[in-house]
């Protein structure tokens, strides 16, 4: 599941209170990641980042480590999530002569944002929260992404910024809990959930899904932008019997994107169509039997 953080500071901060706080914030998701911790902090000239990510290991267990770095160290980068095109993305940039030190997905955010900026991230497909801090361009990036299915929250006092992917992390480093949001809490009671980018206290808030917020370091202001345009496919005219193969196959290649994993898959079983469905969809795709969990109350 994995879980990132990190913050922003106004002021010069000496690197071991940074890691501390980053450390703090980790300590507080640990549920996420239990498999690895990792800190990044960055103090000069009146400034103070630092990042933060608890990882649980899928892929590449032996070198996926984070938080990664460009060769020269100017750039750095944590991430949760799975990009399940990664290994298309790569293979296009070894073919320009970019060589890679590891198999992670990881990997191949860093050096497509390398090669092309914040455009590179309407190319990822996946499920992904990442934040970037490339000290070249005095910038930090937070990505969220298409459908918002990894977290991130997000809040800004007058000489600080912090984010993470969940709420408890932010809390844990503020001086005080802020007041419940009466937005959040209105749309909690209508809707059973809170949707973006409000949250139930007052001051956080939610990126929201395909977004990222570029935050100027310099001038420590920040604007959110959207990752991608959405457009509706055409229409196919096609016959019904056709419709049900290519609705077959669609959902047999999403199945097999997502099961990209070198640690062993299972599927949750709720005994309706859906689960049923991709548990058949896995089996079909691979060599040996899969797991499958059922929960009873």
């Amino acid at each position: 599941m994995c879980g990132i953080n990190g913050s922003i500071h106004r002021k010069n901060l000496i690197e071991q209170d940074l890691r501390e706080e980053i450390g703090k914030m980790n300590d507080r998701i640990i549920h996420r990641g239990p498999d690895d911790d990792g800190v990044y902090a960055y103090s000069a000239n009146e400034l103070a980042v630092g990042m933060g990510m608890r990882r649980l290991a899928i892929i590449d267990l032996s070198s996926g480590n984070q938080p990664m770095f460009s060769d020269d160290g100017a750039i750095a980068l944590v991430f949760n999530g799975e990009i399940y095109n990664y290994l298309h993305l790569r293979s296009a940039l070894e073919q320009q002569g970019i060589q890679f030190k590891t198999h992670s997905d990881t990997e191949v955010i860093l050096r497509l944002y390398e090669k092309e900026g914040v455009a590179s991230f309407a190319k990822l497909d996946g499920m992904f929260a990442f934040s970037i801090h490339d000290k070249t361009k005095n910038r930090l990036y937070i990505a969220r992404d298409f459908f918002g299915e990894k977290p991130l929250y997000y809040t800004q006092s007058e000489n600080n910024f912090y984010w993470a992917s969940e709420l408890k992390s932010i809390m844990r480093v503020l001086p005080e809990k802020p007041e419940i949001s009466k937005a959040g809490l209105n749309y909690f009671f209508r809707l059973s959930y809170v949707p973006a980018p409000y949250t139930i206290y007052e001051g956080i808030h939610k990126l929201e899904a395909n977004h990222y917020l570029e935050y100027n370091l310099e001038h420590h202001s920040f604007g959110i932008l959207e990752i991608s345009k959405f457009s509706y496919p055409e229409k196919q005219k096609i016959s019904f019997a056709d419709a049900k193969l290519k609705t077959r196959d669609l959902v047999m290649e999403t199945v097999e994107s997502r099961s990209i994993s070198d640690v062993p898959l299972g599927t949750f079983l709720s005994g309706g169509v859906d689960s049923s469905i991709i548990s058949l969809c896995l089996a079909r795709s691979k060599d040996s039997k899969i797991n499958t969990f059922s929960i009873g109350f």
